[in-house]
């Protein structure tokens, strides 16, 4: 009798059969092993490949196994574990969760090549078992989780599509119709909230963000009169809406100030950017008896307060 599977180097399926009955007395647990999608492989990849998953997953197996067990392939793509002993349910279930997790962890790790998974059935020796009355339970074991297996994932399509209505219901929510191109005109208090989402994400990014304040003033410095402020002040909203670019947004701070949030854009760049909206609101019907002020800074990560 051939001892060795001539591929894999493992016990052959009659070899592991007569070991596993000669001390299956002293009690144990029976693991079968089932490579995924095995067919897929060998049709997709060739047979060649094929045997390289076989190779492999003896391989693997082989390194899981403590001295006294045994391991040995019965079919194809068909490989048994025996652990020798008194081994309780929880212990076998732990052993089939190890395994597949390992086989799960490699998988994670191929960057070439083909992936494997496998599927694991148990069944623990009750007096009078012999090797068949194990395998037949393992094998019981093994279609009963791929049942359950199968059956989550088609609940969890079946989810999905439910919820995929509210998902584009959503998008179609918050999607926002662009009219008027420039950069993006909100209130104070969402403002801020940009703001601070913006200080939060540089935690862990390296974006650079400018914080500019444009003040109309009159000739003197001081504030410009009142019945100039709102005409004023509404030009020069339009002429930032025309000068930033549509990812920049700005809000009107008081009643003579703008606040502008400048992506992407260091604080040299900010002045220019200043400069050439002052520029452009003089030329264009700004009051020649005012002035444009303005103010820069780079926007800093939020701190993060130790307690």
């Amino acid at each position: 009798m051939q001892e060795l599977d001539n591929l894999t180097g493992v016990l052959s399926k009659n070899s592991v059969e007569k070991r596993i009955s000669n001390v299956l007395m002293n009690g144990g647990a029976l693991f079968v092993c089932d490579i995924d999608h095995f067919r897929r492989v060998n049709d997709q990849f060739g047979h060649l490949a094929g045997d390289e998953c076989l190779k492999q997953t003896a391989r693997t197996l082989g390194f899981m196994i403590r001295k006294n067990d045994i391991l040995g392939r019965i079919g194809g793509d068909e490989f048994v574990i025996f652990m020798p002993g008194a081994i309780e349910l929880n212990h076998a279930e732990n052993f089939k969760l190890r395994i597949e997790e390992r086989f799960h962890s490699d998988r994670r790790k191929e960057n070439k090549g083909i992936g494997l998974s496998v599927s694991i059935g148990y069944s623990v020796y009750e007096r009078g078992d012999n090797y068949n009355d194990l395998l037949k339970k393992a094998w019981d074991n093994l279609r009963l989780s791929k049942n359950e297996l199968h059956n989550f994932h088609k609940l969890s399509e079946e989810v999905k599509d439910n919820y995929w209505k509210d998902a584009k219901q959503v998008k179609n929510d918050l999607m926002e119709q662009i009219r008027k191109p420039g950069a993006y005109c909100q209130n104070y208090e969402t403002f801020k909230s940009i703001y601070r989402f913006l200080e939060r994400g540089m935690i862990r990014s390296n974006q650079k963000v400018c914080v500019i304040l444009l003040t109309i003033v009159d000739s003197i410095g001081n504030m410009v009169l009142p019945d100039e402020k709102d005409s004023q002040m509404e030009h020069l909203g339009e002429v930032i809406q025309n000068t930033l670019r549509m990812g920049d947004v700005y809000t009107r701070y008081t009643s003579c100030q703008y606040l502008i949030l400048a992506i992407d854009t260091t604080e040299i760049l900010a002045e220019r950017i200043a400069e050439r909206i002052k520029n452009y609101y003089l030329t264009t019907g700004g009051n020649q008896h005012n002035l444009l002020v303005y103010n820069c800074y780079e926007l800093q990560s939020a701190k993060i307060i130790e307690k």
